[in-house]
């Protein structure tokens, strides 16, 4: 208790000392570790002076983590720090694991420095605030030549697109064994794999033949003088950090004598760089040391030339300090010994003039490395993981996100590993959950922070501001809505200096873009949220004015921008906006997305009042042409479903009468014909109440489709003769015009009058081409097919099939197409096409919930297993089907599948098309029941197909259904019935202009004659 107060305060200096020393740089954990050796050798030194005092030595043990904090104010004096947060926390937890003169860092703080320091992994330990165990790493020393580059695992990608370079490299090398020096710049933007490059090099030499030193600058050592040079002269004199100032003196004088001889009379001009006394150069003028220092180092620089072959690399000098930049200019330009210099560093300096350049003795060349080409990126990711075969969604995040900076990948990849997120299963890499922004590597939000921090306070501002703008900015943007308008020019000229921007466009307006995205990001994010918003919500309302008279181009941003700041409503209206405007592009996902937050907007606000909800009725009836091209009925019926009430309550008739049209719509695809006719029918009336031709327009339009499917076929070629009525007086409404006229194809084909179905198909295909109506053209193809399906004309309608495939742009109108094909090869006993396709549409319609194309691809599957031997299974898929379409009330097609078993029991009565003997046996059951009564089911079953063909008027299959009882009755010898059937099937045929068929049933007709 006597000496509490004592070493509180001497540990909390310490601890402040500590803090003190990380500055946010690219290195702050290596800082962070020197700084806490520096301070245990301190407290390891004044112990003896203080045990007597406090009855006990002085001991220190330290905790070092890595990670963004919460700052608030620092008092030094006071010894607050104002630090708080989950980094924090970390840290103290690892001081208290400690035992004496341990320093404990946590595995960001490993990562970034283990390439200069000896750690021992000490086992994981459970500490309060985390769930899981953390990793513990025991600082052991300092590493005699510390490797900069360092990766998590050791995952490393070979070099990839630097050939050029290498070659260039070598070139060079080769040369100076012949005595020929040379200056190389190697510069490129952080991460662009300068380090790697010169490793990569150092690593193809025989350093048993050439002589390899150099230097490197440090965040931290920008005013320092010389500091480059005294950390080469450190590595080739073996100098320690914890060198005392004897030694260190010791190892200058017999170093530099050993290498120029015992006439060393600049040693003291070394010496004194490291601070050491020399009393004959205590009087002499600093523009005289400096002299002396210059002429020592070529005295030092001949000497190793002499030695041999000499390499010197000089890293990181944008970071050096002036004075060393000065010296190393001065130097090569008077250089003559066969030495080769590289330099390596950042765009953010000019480090020769062309003057100088020109001075020089040494051949001068440039090594610009920039980003690597999408090829050559995703080379370096198979590089990396040692496998071509990439995870889509990691290609898809390194495009984005990363581009094509080497570093990025590399940090990028390692981290997802380290954090389980990619891990390599049964020998393929694959991703246990999506790729977000807390999975990248802290290494490179540190290198990005670090480089932010160190901008002066106007630039950090305005690259702030840029930020919340995006990853693209324009200048007159910015300039609206920053604080700092008179330093705008002066800091993006900055910004592009140290390559953290550049200019993308000049006209129509001045364009800047973020180097790369995860810059942009780390800006971003080190933003309070309240000022973000309020940034964004600046920028909605300047760019309303600036654009006022080209608001369509930036509805995406504005929409963004207002949900990122304050306007509730006007995110909302720029989000449909942008929903709407990505739809007549076709981009139906991206429309998704900006109606799905548009909706979430709306329907979490708080309060909201009858303009909101007419608002979310209007969002809903632009979302539902979405859903209807994403095919996903299910979730347009739902969203109607639960928003009727709503729509009703509202008393906004216009809105309520398309709303019923759409829901109407809606339920078509999903089978519930009399609740769609219901809603279809309320449309029409609210329309004709209220006098809005578009609401009667769209609601005959679909009930025309939904009459034909319950065969109400005179009902629905009405509607669809007023829908197209309509469609004239509202000629700009495309949709309404090429659907109605679709829907009476479509009524047309199930009456079998083969000739307007062709007439419709024909005029749907001219007016797609004359209006560059894709849909159109495909419905236009579909629909000749159609024409041709009904004529009996299968090949044409196989052709024809194919050409609406090959425009179809919606998955729903690509189903149409396929089943009709599917249908015509079947026909012609070509089960083999089908049987796939028929699986895949039952289960995409399945899944999508669209039963009325579903049903149908049922019926062709049945087909299938009939063909295929599976004969009580494909009898009894086509019978569920009949099934649901009596329960629907579908019967304006309820007589395909009757028709259907029909003819499967006239098969096994006429013995064609059957099952070879192998698969017979396995339908050995299914054969003793039904082969002595097949002629009789056959019968009853045409028999329906007539009775529900008269009853709806479906021409083409009561021709059908004829013709194919007259061959039962012909395969069971009466003659006579068979020539009262066939003839009335000729009749009808000749009726619809199915010449094919008709053809078929005189030539059988002749037969019987």
């Amino acid at each position: 208790d006597k000496y509490e107060g004592f070493v509180e305060k001497f540990a909390g200096d310490a601890v402040m000392a500590l803090f003190g020393a990380t500055e946010a740089h690219e290195d702050d954990p290596v800082r962070a570790i020197k700084a806490a050796r520096e301070i245990h050798n301190q407290v390891n030194y004044l112990s003896p002076q203080y045990e007597e005092r406090i009855e006990q030595p002085l001991v220190m043990h330290s905790g070092i983590n890595t990670g963004l904090v919460i700052t608030g104010e620092v008092n030094l004096e006071k010894g607050t720090h104002g630090v708080a947060g989950d980094t924090i926390n970390v840290a103290a937890r690892l001081s208290s694991l400690g035992m004496a003169d341990d320093i404990l860092v946590g595995p960001d703080t490993y990562y970034q420095s283990e390439g200069y320091f000896d750690f021992k992994e000490l086992a994981p330990a459970t500490v309060k605030g985390k769930s899981e165990p953390i990793r513990i790493y025991k600082v052991v020393a300092q590493k005699e030549q510390p490797i900069k580059i360092h990766r998590l695992h050791g995952f490393q990608a070979d070099l990839i697109g630097r050939t050029v370079e290498m070659s260039q490299l070598a070139d060079a090398s080769r040369k100076l064994k012949e005595g020929a020096g040379a200056v190389f710049s190697i510069y490129g933007p952080a991460g662009t794999g300068k380090s790697r490059l010169v490793k990569e090099f150092k690593e193809s030499l025989n350093l048993d033949e050439i002589q390899w030193l150099e230097g490197h600058a440090y965040p931290h050592s920008q005013n320092i003088p010389y500091f480059p040079l005294i950390d080469l002269l450190n590595r080739s004199l073996q100098i320690e950090e914890g060198d005392p100032p004897e030694r260190v003196k010791e190892k200058i004088e017999s170093g530099i004598s050993a290498l120029v001889g015992d006439n060393a009379n600049f040693i003291p001009y070394i010496g004194s760089l490291y601070s050491l006394s020399y009393p004959e150069i205590d009087e002499v003028s600093p523009a005289f040391w400096k002299e002396q220092l210059q002429k020592a180092i070529q005295r030092i620089l001949s000497a190793l030339a002499h030695q041999g072959p000499t390499i010197i690399r000089l890293e990181d000098l944008h970071w050096a300090d002036p004075s060393f930049l000065e010296l190393i200019r001065l130097l090569l330009s008077e250089s003559r010994d066969p030495i080769l210099f590289l330099c390596v560093y950042r765009p953010t300096i000019s480090l020769f003039t062309s003057h100088q350049i020109s001075a020089m003795a040494h051949p001068y060349r440039e090594i610009r490395l920039r980003d690597l080409s999408a090829s050559e990126s995703q080379g370096m990711v198979e590089s990396l993981l040692k496998t071509a075969t990439i995870p889509a969604k990691l290609q898809r995040f390194l495009q984005e996100k990363v581009e094509g900076n080497p570093f990025y990948i590399e940090e990028v990849i390692n981290s997802l590993i380290e954090s389980d997120t990619l891990i390599r299963d049964n020998g393929n890499w694959k991703l246990t959950r999506e790729i977000t922004e807390a999975e990248v590597s802290s290494t490179i939000h540190g290198v990005i922070s670090g480089r932010l921090d160190r901008l002066e306070k106007e630039s950090k501002r305005i690259l702030q501001e840029a930020s919340v703008i995006g990853r693209t900015f324009f200048y007159e943007i910015l300039n609206h809505i920053t604080e700092l308008k008179h330093h705008t020019d002066q800091c993006l000229r900055s910004l592009e200096r140290l390559d953290l921007i550049r200019a993308r466009a000049l006209q129509p307006d001045l364009e800047y873009i973020f180097k790369h995205a995860l810059t942009q990001e780390v800006v971003y994010n080190g933003l309070l949220k309240k000022e973000r918003r309020a940034i964004h919500e600046r920028i909605g309302l300047v760019m309303e004015q600036i654009f006022e008279d080209r608001l369509p181009e930036f509805y995406e941003s504005l929409a963004y921008h207002f949900q990122q700041g304050q306007s509730v409503l006007k995110a909302v209206i720029y989000l449909m906006k942008a929903g709407e405007k990505s739809l007549k592009r076709y981009a139906v996902e991206e429309a998704h997305q900006y109606y799905q937050e548009a909706f979430d907007l709306l329907s979490n606000k708080i309060q909201k009042t009858r303009d909101d909800d007419l608002l979310l009725i209007d969002l809903i009836l632009e979302w539902a042409m979405v859903f209807y091209y994403r095919a996903d009925c299910k979730g347009w019926e739902k969203l109607f479903n639960d928003h009727k009430s709503l729509a009703e309550a509202l008393g906004d008739q216009e809105k309520l009468g398309m709303f019923y049209a759409w829901l109407g719509f809606g339920l078509w695809f999903r089978e519930k014909y009399t609740t769609s006719y219901e809603y279809l029918s309320k449309a029409i009336q609210i329309g004709e109440e209220i006098g809005n031709q578009k609401v009667i327009g769209y609601g005959c339009n679909w009930l025309c489709w939904t009459c034909a499917e319950l065969g109400l076929l005179d009902e629905a070629i009405m509607h669809g003769e007023r829908a197209q009525e309509i469609a004239k007086i509202l000629d700009s409404d495309q949709y309404l015009y090429f659907k109605s006229l679709a829907a009476l194809a479509h009524t047309y084909v199930i009456k079998g009058e083969r000739k307007k179905a062709l007439e419709a198909g024909k005029m749907l295909l001219e007016y797609g081409q004359k209006h560059s109506n894709i849909r159109s053209q495909h419905l236009g193809y579909f629909y000749i097919g159609y024409s041709h399906f009904i004529a009996g004309d299968f090949a044409q309608t196989i052709e024809y099939a194919q050409k609406a495939l090959q425009t179809s742009v919606d998955p729903l109108y690509g189903v149409g197409g396929n089943l009709i094909a599917g249908f015509s090869h079947a026909f012609l006993g070509e089960f083999q096409k089908i049987d796939e396709m028929a699986k895949q549409i039952s289960k995409f319609c399945r899944d999508v919930g669209c039963e009325v194309w579903g049903t149908l691809a049922e019926i062709m599957l049945g087909i299938t297993y009939v063909a295929n031997g599976q004969m009580s299974r494909g009898l009894k898929m086509v019978e569920q089907v009949r099934d649901a379409y009596q329960k629907n009330k579908r019967r304006g097609t309820l007589v395909i599948p009757e028709y259907i078993i029909g003819k499967i029991y006239l098969q096994i009565v006429e013995g064609e098309n059957l099952p070879s003997f192998s698969i017979l046996a396995r339908n050995i059951g299914f054969m003793v029941k039904n082969v002595p009564s097949a002629a009789k089911k056959a019968e009853d079953h045409y028999n329906k197909a007539i009775k529900i063909a008269k009853e709806v008027g479906t021409i083409i299959y009561l021709a059908r259904a004829y013709l194919d009882l007259g061959l039962l009755h012909k395969a069971k010898k009466r003659n006579d019935q068979a020539k009262e059937c066939i003839s009335k099937a000729v009749e009808l045929f000749e009726q619809c202009e199915a010449e094919v068929f008709l053809e078929q049933a005189k030539e059988t007709l002749a037969s019987l004659k």
